[in-house]
């Protein structure tokens, strides 16, 4: 479920709320302005106060979860207060990140029966969100390699990669593993495991 706390609105909350419900029981074209009005308890005039169609709706929905992904996946990367339970080294905060990054969206997809009709009216309707979305990852990824490498966790030298080409690999590899993950649990597991070989072969 994505987190609308970040919000100032409590209204505008309840209404991506219940519309995120209503994209996963119905999906996406099934459900209309109507339907999440009534599911909001307001009526349809005050809900386009708020919202000018379904579309902006679906994008505040997908931009939500992009930017929780992201500050989530910072985290753990950074080694912030709250992911203290983490192991610290490279590798490991590697791993949370790629989880926090990945898992939310894979949630979404494998726990609604409308999850292929919501990934293709995202990459329709968000194309954009979402390409900001991976740069900025991509960006994370490849600042904490950079200062792994700095302090010696890691050797890009061997393999003829460098902070950025890194940190491509692993998120197009980590991207690649949703493919047939049947939850979440098994994405996590997956993504621990591919990121255990690959830092193991640059030490």
């Amino acid at each position: 479920m994505v987190d609308m706390g970040r919000n100032e609105d409590p209204k505008r909350e309840a209404i991506l709320a219940s519309a995120f419900t209503q994209f996963s029981r119905y999906g996406y074209r099934r459900t209309s302005m109507e339907d999440i009005a009534k599911a909001t308890g307001i009526s349809r005039p005050s809900l386009y106060s708020y919202f000018e169609s379904k579309e902006e709706i679906f994008r505040c929905l997908s931009a939500s979860l992009h930017e929780q992904s992201l500050g989530d996946a910072e985290c753990h990367l950074k080694g912030a207060p709250g992911h203290s339970d983490e192991p610290l080294d490279l590798a490991a905060r590697v791993e949370a990140a790629l989880v926090a990054r990945l898992c939310p969206f894979h949630e979404v997809i494998t726990q609604s029966a409308h999850g292929s009709e919501i990934a293709d009216e995202n990459n329709q309707l968000c194309g954009d969100v979402v390409r900001e979305s991976q740069e900025r990852f991509r960006g994370m990824l490849a600042n904490a390699i950079k200062a792994g490498v700095r302090a010696g966790e890691v050797d890009l030298k061997a393999a003829g990669l460098t902070p950025a080409s890194a940190a491509e690999l692993l998120h197009l590899g980590g991207a690649g593993l949703k493919q047939g993950a049947p939850d979440t649990a098994s994405l996590a597991k997956r993504l621990k495991r591919f990121v255990r070989v690959f830092f193991t072969g640059l030490h």
